[in-house]
């Protein structure tokens, strides 16, 4: 495994293009992510996605967590956007804050859920969104940890085999993003992390 350290300071942008070539060969990344390290990889590329799920099984019917690029880009892999969602987005994005809104005939099938949706975030990392961008606009994301282990909040707690390369930025927060689904104007706290939402 090829292990990049990324020191305070650093140059992100070096490392964001080496984590994009990797994941162009069908490669899986460990990258620094909200708060934790997780796998990353393109949801366009079969070999990939089948590394994936034998590196960390899940039930069929469960979407993984799509990265965006940029934040209007909603508007692109959700076949509607409340005015909620709409406002959720504007506050908090870039940043922790992962939306589970109806998915758009443009989400690929990795990233959509049985019921129809897929689970975005526009990260606050710059890393992440430059090689969410490299590889079309959209990546797939996981925590790095074995199913039912904590998620790692350093690089050293990652102890996955097969992972082509892992990016080190140093101990993070170990809390993750905050998950909500939008339903309309109706909103559900799936999972609490680093973002507060008043009223959920």
């Amino acid at each position: 495994m090829e292990r990049i350290l990324l020191a305070a300071g650093g140059s992100w942008a070096e490392a964001a293009a080496r984590a994009a070539a990797v994941l162009d060969q069908d490669g899986i990344a460990v990258l620094p992510a909200e708060g934790v390290y997780g796998l990353h990889v393109r949801p366009d590329r079969p070999r990939a996605l089948e590394r994936l799920r034998t590196l960390k099984p899940r039930a069929e019917d469960r979407g993984w967590i799509g990265l965006l690029a940029e934040p209007d880009s909603l508007a692109r892999y959700a076949s509607t956007v409340s005015t909620r969602a709409q406002l959720l987005a504007r506050d908090h994005w870039p940043g922790a804050l992962t939306l589970v809104v109806p998915a758009s005939p443009l989400v690929p099938a990795a990233l959509r859920a049985s019921d129809g949706t897929a689970a975005l975030r526009c990260p606050g990392s710059e890393l992440l969104r430059a090689v969410a961008r490299a590889c079309g606009g959209l990546l797939l994301s996981t925590s790095a940890n074995e199913p039912g282990s904590p998620a790692p909040a350093r690089a050293e707690e990652v102890e996955l085999a097969d992972v082509d390369l892992l990016i080190d930025q140093g101990p993070l927060s170990g809390e993750p993003s905050t998950i909500v689904r939008v339903e309309g104007e109706v909103l559900q706290l799936l999972r609490s992390g680093s973002v507060r939402i008043e009223g959920v």
